[in-house]
């Protein structure tokens, strides 16, 4: 699948999430559609039957249940050169602005840091590394997942698609930044959002323009 079409078909796949997260209603604190409870496995089909392509997604919460006000993290993923290549987004049902507000606040700065500091010759490391101190400047940590790596085979940092090396970073190259952020002294769950990058000779611009919200009306 071309970097395009795996890109689009991510994007309607996390739509599709908002969209049913968006008709959700909320019964004792739980997410329920057509009165019935809201899974992720539920979630998970929604975003695969919205795409005619080899998309997989995960769905997960703090304790594997859907509720109003706690963060719903959703990575759609696609396959560019057969390598998992994911987008992801949170979103909060009834969300009253309390600590996934800061940590949605904290990824964005992470992806301005980066977006900063990206050019060709600067290592590839510096893209975690930015990301991850402007993660802890909100006093917050990393999800276990890779805060970043290639979009491709053909655009691998490294041998295993790392973006943790100091190889330099040239024109051309495509890179996913996908910081999750966490909160070290209890058990929230987390914030992740994610977007696909291209290096370019003066820096590089995100590839699409999906919401980054936390609400899904606003997809």
């Amino acid at each position: 699948m071309s970097v395009e079409a795996a890109l689009s078909a991510a994007e309607r796949g996390l739509v599709a999430v908002a969209a049913r997260l968006a008709e959700a209603t909320v019964v004792d604190g739980q997410l329920r559609v057509d009165g019935d409870p809201l899974t992720p496995a539920a979630l998970e089909r929604v975003a695969g039957g919205a795409v005619d392509s080899d998309l997989t997604a995960t769905v997960e919460t703090r304790d594997g249940q859907l509720r109003a006000g706690e963060p719903v993290v959703v990575a759609a993923d696609p396959r560019v050169d057969g390598a998992p290549t994911p987008l992801s987004r949170t979103f909060v049902v009834d969300g009253s602005g309390g600590w996934e507000r800061r940590a949605a606040v904290a990824a964005e700065m992470a992806h301005d840091a980066v977006r900063r500091v990206v050019e060709p010759g600067v290592p590839a490391r510096r893209i975690v590394d930015e990301a991850v101190a402007e993660l802890a400047a909100y006093g917050l940590g990393t999800g276990e997942g890779a805060v970043a790596h290639g979009v491709g085979a053909d655009t691998d940092f490294s041998a295993d698609a790392s973006a943790d090396t100091d190889t330099p970073l040239a024109a051309g190259q495509r890179f996913v930044l996908d910081p999750a952020a966490v909160a070290p002294d209890a058990d929230r769950g987390a914030v992740r959002i994610g977007a696909w990058y291209a290096v370019t000779e003066s820096g590089c611009r995100p590839l699409g323009d999906l919401s980054t919200s936390l609400s899904p009306e606003a997809y």
